[in-house]
């Protein structure tokens, strides 16, 4: 091992290799921070370019793109409140907070050392022990994907904010949406309700945006006129910088935990960084003290959920570098960088290609560095963002949404859905209903569902479905952790039931019985689920038909509350808030509508005109006219350039101009 760690820094050392390496960072980090693009779709357009480079250069470059996606996603994450990638939802629950408190420089700089860490401990075990490592991914069947994806969900305790029930309902919805498309074993088509365009799923990315930029925009930026995305401005410094990186250093446990987590699932191919971050976030809140922090902007949050999305990245080379299996979407992608450099996984990578190997390996921890480097140095930038006009860049913000929820499958339909669920999203946050229980249901159902009805195929089989799902080692782990997972609440005495807003003799006369809604909407639901997935076979029907009867239940259920303990909220304070939020709504639409007719760079361009001349606070002049002109041309010429010319996402060229 040593002999190829030093053939492989010979490799990554050469100043070409090392301007290739921070090169793909920082192109990583522009990919996760963009929404809707992810680490596998730029390693899937930049693969092709390092045909014509030395395996090695080429592998070096995909490396830095790699880890630089991993941190990146966490820039739009902390900065207005949208995941870059599935894998920094749990960065959104503490690092949009620090960022309404000003405080966006300290979240950026924990998440990048977090980052760092997490890669640098997940890169020196797979130095280390990549091959025996790599034999327990093998033990990973059915059952235990099945167990893993429910401790996943007794996540929604930590996530509920007090209300478990709450939590469950809306997990419910997600575990519900997850069914949408066609059943990955059985085959039945479910819930698309005639588009063709839903067999293959809803969108995620989509629902990321819909779900957690969308109503930030609908209900601050556009209801209630907020100048600014952040509550306070942001004063970013040097000491900010290294008090960040002491206070983390000074947490060892919680770094190391996170970053284990994260090497863990990663080693268990097709969890994702998703489901890492989401466990670390969850057990550090679990462990930490003063845990009534997380969740109202603490950098121990960001830092667990970053330490663990990052060393996810090391970990999931390790199946894949020994066995050929890719442990992550853009695992698979780099699979196929090998494969076509003529570099087959397995034993001859260590013995025949062990010095381009282990410069690989070593590149995921230079970049780690470089992703430190980068990211404090950018924090300066990217945290003074959040203090422009809010009326110049909430327009940005929303053309991106709409860029990337088209780009991933280049289908406006996944642009409708990000629509419709962002007003989703607002409606859930004005009933006082957390929607990130329903992206945690709606990012573990397909995990949940395929190893049931793949353990009741073989436990089938061999006798019993019963023994097959709980006798094996790891599922019994897995089955104790969801048990002391689900319990904790109570174990520890630190759930704390919400009378205070449950007082219906205090409420305002206009206050709405948001429980009252939720129940009878879960009801309507259950009974359109069921009707429409009357006729599915017997294995493409038991997930979404179980579903459907918990969310049935929880319907009773919630309404039973809604007589005893109404939680009564006002969801728009006047007239004036409910108007602008209808008009920004219908001016979106009118935006999606245009695209197809028109196309997308003169559709956005008129788009990007009127909704900033709507938000703009001044007296309307034709100057000001000529400006919001100018800088909607501007603007969309570079955004349409990016992702057209640069990468090559076929944007809409409409009817009118076909």
């Amino acid at each position: 091992m040593l002999d190829g760690l030093i053939a492989g820094a010979g490799h990554i050392f050469v100043p070409g290799n090392l301007l290739f390496l921070f090169a793909g960072t920082a192109l990583g980090i522009v990919f996760g921070a963009i929404p809707g693009l992810t680490a596998t779709m730029g390693l899937a357009l930049l693969v092709p370019f390092t045909f014509s480079m030395e395996p090695a250069s080429g592998l070096i470059m995909l490396a830095g793109i790699y880890v630089g996606a991993m941190y990146g996603d966490s820039v739009p994450a902390i900065l207005i409140n949208t995941p870059g990638t599935p894998a920094a939802i749990a960065t959104t629950f503490d690092g949009y907070p620090l960022a309404q408190k000003g405080m966006a420089q300290h979240a950026l700089v924990a998440a990048a050392f977090a980052s760092c860490f997490g890669s640098l401990l997940a890169f020196a075990v797979l130095a280390a022990a990549a091959e025996p490592l790599a034999e327990m991914s093998l033990v990973f069947g059915p059952a235990e994907y099945f167990w893993l994806g429910i401790f996943g969900l007794t996540i929604i305790s930590v996530l509920s904010s007090g209300n478990l029930i709450k939590g469950f309902v809306t997990a419910t919805i997600g575990l519900l949406l997850s069914t949408v498309g066609m059943a990955s074993l059985a085959g039945d088509v479910r819930l698309t309700f005639g588009f063709p365009e839903l067999q293959g799923g809803i969108g995620l990315a989509g629902a990321l945006i819909g779900f957690f930029c969308l109503p930030e925009i609908l209900s601050n930026v556009i209801g209630r006129r907020r100048n600014t995305f952040a509550g306070e401005q942001v004063k970013p410094s040097i000491s900010i910088i290294t008090s960040t990186i002491i206070d983390l250093i000074k947490r060892p446990v919680l770094m190391a935990r996170s970053a284990l987590i994260g090497l863990v699932v990663g080693i268990a191919p097709g969890a994702g960084g998703n489901i890492a971050s989401m466990v670390s976030y969850s057990e550090a809140r679990r462990w930490e003290k003063n845990s009534e922090e997380f969740g109202h902007g603490t950098t121990r949050g960001v830092a667990a959920s970053e330490a663990a999305n990052s060393a996810m990245a090391p970990g999931s080379m390790i199946p894949l570098l020994t066995l050929g299996i890719p442990g992550s979407p853009p695992a698979a992608v780099i699979l196929g960088a090998l494969m076509l450099h003529g570099m087959q996984p397995g034993n001859d990578l260590f013995a025949i290609y062990a010095d381009v190997t282990y410069a690989f390996i070593g590149a995921l921890a230079i970049a780690s560095v470089a992703v430190l480097i980068l990211g404090t140095l950018g924090s300066f930038v990217y945290a003074r963002i959040i203090n422009l006009p809010s009326s110049a860049l909430a327009p940005v913000i929303l053309l991106m949404t709409v860029m990337g929820s088209y780009a991933i499958r280049n289908n406006m339909l996944d642009v409708w859905v990000m629509l419709i669920f962002g007003i989703i999203g607002f409606a859930l946050h004005r009933l006082n209903y957390q929607p990130a229980p329903l992206v945690l249901g709606f990012i573990l159902g397909p995990y949940i569902e395929n190893g049931l009805v793949q353990s009741m195929m073989i436990g089938g089989a061999s006798g019993s479905v019963l023994t097959y799902m709980t006798t094996r080692p790891i599922s019994l782990v897995l089955i104790a952790l969801c048990i002391i997972s689900a319990l904790w609440p109570l174990l520890a005495a630190r759930r704390q039931k919400k009378q205070n807003s449950d007082n219906s003799d205090n409420a305002p006369a206009r206050a709405i019985n948001t429980d009252r809604v939720m129940g009878i909407t879960m009801l309507i639901l259950a009974v359109i689920v069921f009707a429409a997935t009357r006729d599915l076979s017997r294995f493409g029907g038991i997930f979404v038909h179980y579903c459907a009867g918990v969310a049935a239940a929880l319907g009773v259920l919630i309404l039973l509350k809604s007589f005893v303990w109404p939680d009564l909220q006002i969801f728009f304070e006047n007239a004036s808030e409910c108007r602008r939020v209808i008009i920004g709504i219908a001016v979106i639409a009118a935006y999606l509508t245009l695209i197809p007719l028109t196309g997308f760079l003169l559709a956005s361009i008129v788009f990007y005109f009127f909704v900033h001349s709507m938000l703009r606070e001044e007296h309307d002049t034709l100057t000001r006219r000529l400006k919001s002109g100018a800088l909607a041309v501007a603007v969309t010429v570079t955004m349409y350039g990016l992702f057209h010319e640069l990468l090559h996402v076929p944007l809409p060229r409409g009817i009118l101009f076909g």
